[in-house]
């Protein structure tokens, strides 16, 4: 599917197609499997996952965020999620502080999806209104671009769609011990020597170091050496995220 643009000016905004290419594959391509994993490009397997679920019972990994919302917490101060949620939640009696990865049915994501695109256009559109407080520059939360995962929370709190939580991501800097089947090397990696890996560096598809020393946590040691073993079957990779011109897709127009 073409990337998806969503005709709002200045809003280079690449995360659209997470929702939109779920929405796109569910229509056209049309699954019969009952229960959908989600996860993120920088989300590797070490271990296999067999879960089912069930209809309104999805499961979900806990988020970098929570919502601390001012009735409850004593002060009368919502913290910054919270913020964004009184915003842009609809009715909403609940909100489940979730992220990647997730697995749902695929009817309740039917259902999601389309919701999960709208909430994500409403947050970019009302850019011009947002907090100083909600932003990269200011706050961890960094609405600029984690604007399509509130987008997922929001859509399945205003369908009243509850997330049990699991534990089914590990990540360096974080954990050091593996207990759970994916990583998700979204932060650096570092490594005992001082070396480090970052997915954001411009030669991380080449320059992962190597050797990794015996006394790297599991975690960062695990992530460095399936890259390493990645790399030589596959090969270099190159970022073709600028190319798509080249490749003949023309950006899809928001209708």
């Amino acid at each position: 599917s073409a990337p998806y643009v969503s005709g709002i000016a200045n809003d280079s905004y690449s995360p659209y197609n997470k929702p939109w290419a779920i929405m796109r594959w569910l229509a056209e391509d049309k699954p019969v499997a009952e229960t959908i994993l989600i996860v993120d490009p920088d989300c590797m397997f070490v271990d296999r996952l067999e879960v089912s679920v069930v209809e309104n019972a999805p499961i979900a990994q806990q988020a970098f965020f929570s919502f601390v919302f001012g009735e409850g917490n004593g002060t009368g101060k919502d913290n910054v999620a919270a913020e964004v949620a009184r915003r842009y939640c609809k009715g909403c009696t609940f909100v489940d502080a979730v992220a990647v990865p997730i697995m749902i049915h695929r009817k309740d994501l039917e259902k999601i999806a389309p919701l999960w695109l709208e909430k994500t256009l409403e947050m970019r559109r009302d850019r011009p209104n947002w907090a100083a407080a909600w932003s990269e520059a200011t706050s961890s939360l960094g609405l600029g671009w984690t604007t399509e995962m509130f987008g997922y929370v929001f859509a399945a709190a205003e369908l009243g769609i509850r997330h049990e939580i699991w534990n089914l991501q590990n990540a360096a800097p974080y954990d050091k011990r593996l207990t759970a089947p994916i990583i998700h090397y979204y932060e650096r990696v570092s490594l005992s020597d001082g070396r480090s890996w970052e997915k954001k560096s411009a030669d991380a598809a080449s320059n992962i170091p190597w050797p990794v020393p015996p006394d790297t946590d599991l975690v960062s040691a695990t992530t460095l050496m399936k890259l390493h073993e990645a790399y030589h079957i596959l090969g270099p990779s190159l970022d073709t995220s600028k190319k798509v011109g080249r490749l003949g897709l023309k950006p899809r127009q928001k209708p």
